[in-house]
């Protein structure tokens, strides 16, 4: 049987093939053996596995994502936006209010 007290199985991490290799021999104390053992028994049912994990995005892919979903944002709420600046700015005492202009029609 391989769930033994002498190992640390909350070590197994199984979000790749390669994760799982790794966790199961940190977690068996290196021993090779008990390792596969390990691995063995969980792959069995995690067989679509990814060979290794997703790079993470970088900083600026994040920071690039959220400007744009702020952009997205902005384009759909564009009355509820101004209306906020409108009140900011009259809370402040800065200036007339923003106006909509008309909508076109024709």
């Amino acid at each position: 049987m391989i769930w033994s007290r002498d190992y640390d199985y909350s070590l197994i991490r199984t979000s790749s093939k390669d994760a799982l290799k790794r966790t199961a021999l940190a977690a068996s104390g290196n021993d090779i053996k008990k390792a596969s053992e390990i691995y063995d028994y969980f792959i069995k049912d995690l067989s679509d596995l990814p060979d290794f994990d997703p790079v993470p995005p970088t900083a600026m892919e994040q920071f690039k994502n959220t400007a744009m979903q702020l952009m997205e944002f902005g384009k759909e709420h564009e009355d509820q936006v101004k209306g906020v600046i409108n009140i900011v700015m009259q809370l402040l005492g800065k200036g007339a209010p923003m106006t909509t202009p008309p909508p076109i029609e024709g």
